[in-house]
């Protein structure tokens, strides 16, 4: 896909941005380019998880301490009294926010990071011929591009003795920034990816897990990087398999 198309082409187009010979061209785009799509199924995916976790925190009552700082000192009148209040008033909106802010950060992405990396399964686990952009026969280089485009040193797990085959990985993106895939491989070719990014905001979570169809995502935030795998597993299964993942690639080398 077009590189300056996914910055901004189609996020526009997914909020509605765009109209005339611009709109156009983006429909065109995706019906040809399966990268695309995927890039607007994740922006869709990330605006409807924005709305669900943030569209009631409008309606949330302001707490009493940040209600109690908006009102102006009794001393004051006139001109004075209205400034007060006024700058009282903009130091409870940025309370507010950073109150309610604090309290949904970890919640939206922990929504976000499994939904992404189940949509970037099934988008490239299903690919037959280009399943990945560099092989396996490239390790050392794939483990270097990852970990400098992600901004953090990746490691790449060994999962050979989990009867998986390393096929190789490719650069993808998310709200956060740049994202890694990691992709590997059974005897019987059932596949298992492994999506990496930064950990932006610095929240940690524990390991948890989420079931799409047959698909099962288990995912935590942990230090500086945030990572879920993804695979056609039963659920305790793929919880084993995720916290061995997990030791090797917390393992000190």
């Amino acid at each position: 896909m077009n590189e300056t198309v996914s910055n901004w082409a189609v996020h526009a187009f997914a909020d509605g941005e765009l109209s005339g010979t611009e709109k156009a061209n983006v429909e065109a785009l995706l019906q040809g380019d399966e990268a695309a799509r995927a890039v607007l199924a994740a922006v869709l995916q990330q605006n409807t998880a924005l709305h669900q976790v943030y569209d009631n925190v409008l309606q949330e009552p302001v707490p009493p301490r940040l209600r109690a700082a908006a009102q102006p000192p009794r001393r004051l009148s006139g001109s004075r009294a209205l400034i007060a209040a006024s700058m009282a008033g903009f130091l409870a909106l940025g309370g507010a926010l950073g109150y309610f802010a604090a309290d949904h950060l970890a919640k939206y992405q922990a929504f976000e990071l499994p939904q992404i990396a189940y949509l970037a399964h099934q988008t490239f686990a299903s690919e037959v011929k280009h399943p990945v952009e560099v092989a396996a026969a490239e390790q050392d280089h794939l483990q270097k591009w990852l970990s400098k485009r992600v901004g953090q040193q990746i490691k790449i797990p060994d999962l050979t003795a989990q009867g998986y085959t390393l096929l190789g990985g490719r650069l993808l993106a998310e709200s956060e920034g740049p994202a890694g895939q990691l992709m590997y491989e059974t005897a019987d070719k059932q596949r298992l990816t492994v999506f990496l990014t930064e950990n932006a905001g610095g929240v940690e979570s524990a390991l948890r897990l989420e079931q799409h169809g047959n698909l099962v995502t288990c995912y935590w935030r942990d230090g500086k990087l945030a990572m879920a795998v993804t695979s056609a597993l039963p659920r305790d299964d793929m919880m084993n398999l995720a916290r061995s993942i997990y030791d090797k690639m917390e393992a000190k080398s």
